[in-house]
């Protein structure tokens, strides 16, 4: 495959991932934000601070009399400015889908261009301004109808490998970022971190991950924050959780450069197979006893070498 076209297939993958996620996160941190409406100004701006720390935004603080919550979500939603804004990652993947038509299905191209036209109404945008909940699933509803066309659609062959790489490493690093960005913050003294409200944020990381039934079928109960982690990070069969993403993104490089990732000798497969190894062969004790922050920000790194590791060898850029 043309490095191109390869680097169009990934790019226009991970934007489209990245997109979803920032969109999910925003919808589920508007829900919290009237959740936690009665506690103090505080806890909300550490609360909307996390979620600039997951998507690698510099901290904020409310100017002219709005409110943190109004400036976040107006930075992420429309801003094209913004490097992981929801218009800014929609855009950049159309761009990459365009360059490409010919290598992706119709049913495809379409879905993501009626995506992108929807959100660049001046209508719809006027009428989200008060109810983003539409918004964002828009977004979220055009990002799982393009990964199903995708899956349906296209031959299994090294574009589609480079779509499921694309989608998989970014996914494991968002959640490895809000995994990372939610624990620092619960675990603050409690005169920072409000812990009346730890299992209303915890439920909010599952359901920021799309994990929330999933996990309430397994673990049936409260949500307990080491079990979330566990089951974000550890489980092999849910696929918003680490090990999975990773597992699959391991299997899609394996696909492409034709050697098993545990014999690969390519930097990116040496990458991933290190972080893969430390899930499959470590349980939630360990990871929390040995110091999770550590744990996370390492995985964190090693997913951004592999991504570094991939460009240099396929020339994505």
């Amino acid at each position: 495959m043309l490095s191109r076209v390869a680097d169009a297939m990934f790019w226009m993958s991970r934007y489209l991932e990245r997109a979803e996620q920032v969109a999910r996160l925003l919808d589920v941190s508007f829900h919290v934000e009237l959740e936690l409406r009665g506690i103090s100004g505080g806890s909300h701006n550490l609360h909307w601070n996390a979620l600039l720390s997951v998507l690698q935004q510099p901290a904020l603080t409310a100017n002219n009399g709005d409110s943190l919550q109004n400036e976040v979500t107006r930075r992420l939603t429309f801003d094209l400015d913004t490097p992981t804004s929801i218009m800014t990652c929609v855009n950049r993947s159309r761009n990459n889908a365009r360059s490409v038509r010919g290598s992706i299905s119709s049913g495809m191209w379409r879905e993501l261009n009626k995506l992108y036209w929807h959100l660049s109404d001046d209508e719809f945008r006027r009428t989200t301004l008060d109810a983003p909940h539409d918004l964002y699933e828009a977004v979220q509803l055009g990002s799982q109808l393009f990964q199903g066309l995708c899956d349906a659609t296209m031959a299994r062959d090294e574009g589609w490998q480079f779509i499921q790489l694309g989608k998989y490493l970014e996914r494991a690093e968002k959640i490895l970022r809000l995994l990372d960005a939610k624990y620092r913050l619960l675990t603050l003294p409690a005169s920072q971190s409000e812990l009346p409200v730890v299992n209303l944020q915890w439920a909010a990381v599952l359901q920021g991950c799309q994990a929330y039934e999933a996990y309430q079928r397994l673990y049936i109960g409260r949500v307990e924050p080491e079990r979330v982690i566990e089951f974000l990070l550890l489980s092999p069969e849910f696929p918003h959780s680490v090990r999975f993403c990773l597992e699959r993104a391991g299997e899609a490089l394996a696909e492409i450069s034709g050697q098993p990732l545990a014999v690969a000798t390519n930097p990116a497969a040496r990458l991933l197979g290190r972080v893969v190894s430390s899930l499959q062969f470590r349980d939630i004790d360990d990871l929390l006893g040995s110091g999770l922050n550590d744990f996370l920000e390492t995985a964190v790194q090693h997913c951004l070498q592999a991504s570094g590791a991939l460009q240099h060898q396929y020339a994505l850029q």
